[in-house]
């Protein structure tokens, strides 16, 4: 004969109340953890076929939470209706990143057809348009080392610190040169320029790196894992809940 059912006492029925509203209200918080938990993780698995381990984000509310900031110039280079300018890391040529960029920037030149900026070990060659053309370096260089840059009859006008002089109208075929010249100087640069070099200059993260960090708490700084180790608490807590109410539940059923 099956033994008679305990009445419930109002305690019991209290807690047991208790107990279902905080695990509703525990597994909505945490089930839309899980939902970025799941859906990031899934992302991360096919990052490659993505493109995600080549793209980049430059949001400043994102490369802000890794403390990055643009660094933008206030001088540069003008030639024409030209400008160059850039940083330690990255150079800026009329609001377009350079490929290879010029970190010890001497200084932008106008040719007949041509443009040239040099950094003290490299030339870098564009057209009229700013389109790159070509980029010399050592060998390719009448000089070991470059000090200036400058313009002289329509050519560009390489000097090193012995100020020994070579000169070119394309940047293939260098001779001796003892002319004039007009040196490239730093001059303060418009507001205009500040404005695109400070669009182009903007920090850049690889999105695959950002996902990896939002997906185990690091994005969120030093405390970002411990809110990661939180939501791993509370999902103990709803499974230990839960547990608890369906042995709870069979055996108030007999």
């Amino acid at each position: 004969m099956k033994p008679p059912r305990r009445a419930a006492t109002p305690h019991r029925l209290k807690l047991g109340a208790l107990l279902h509203r905080w695990h509703r209200r525990l597994g909505m918080m945490a089930g839309l953890f899980v939902l970025w938990l799941a859906g990031s993780g899934i992302v991360l698995n096919h990052s490659a076929d993505l493109g995600l381990d080549h793209a980049a984000v430059s949001a400043p509310w994102i490369t802000g939470l890794y403390g990055l900031r643009a660094v933008v110039p206030e001088h540069g280079y003008l030639a024409g209706n030209h400008w160059l300018a850039g940083n330690a890391e990255q150079t800026v040529l009329d609001g377009h990143l350079l490929a290879t960029p010029l970190p010890g920037l001497l200084g932008l030149v106008a040719g007949e057809r041509l443009l040239f900026a040099a950094d003290t070990g490299s030339l870098a060659i564009f057209d009229a348009r700013g389109l790159p053309v070509d980029n010399l370096h050592g060998g390719d260089l009448p000089l070991a080392a470059i000090a200036r840059i400058g313009a002289g009859a329509g050519m560009v006008v390489l000097a090193d610190a012995r100020d020994q002089r070579y000169a070119s109208r394309d940047g293939l075929n260098w001779a001796p040169y003892a002319g004039p010249v007009a040196w490239a100087v730093r001059a303060p640069l418009p507001a205009a320029a500040r404005a695109s070099a400070a669009l182009a200059l903007r920090p850049r993260l690889p999105v695959e790196r950002v996902l990896l960090d939002a997906h185990s708490g690091h994005i969120l700084g030093h405390y970002g894992p411990y809110l990661v180790d939180t939501v791993g608490v509370l999902f103990i807590l709803l499974a230990g809940s839960g547990l608890w109410m369906v042995i709870r539940h069979r055996w108030r059923s007999g």
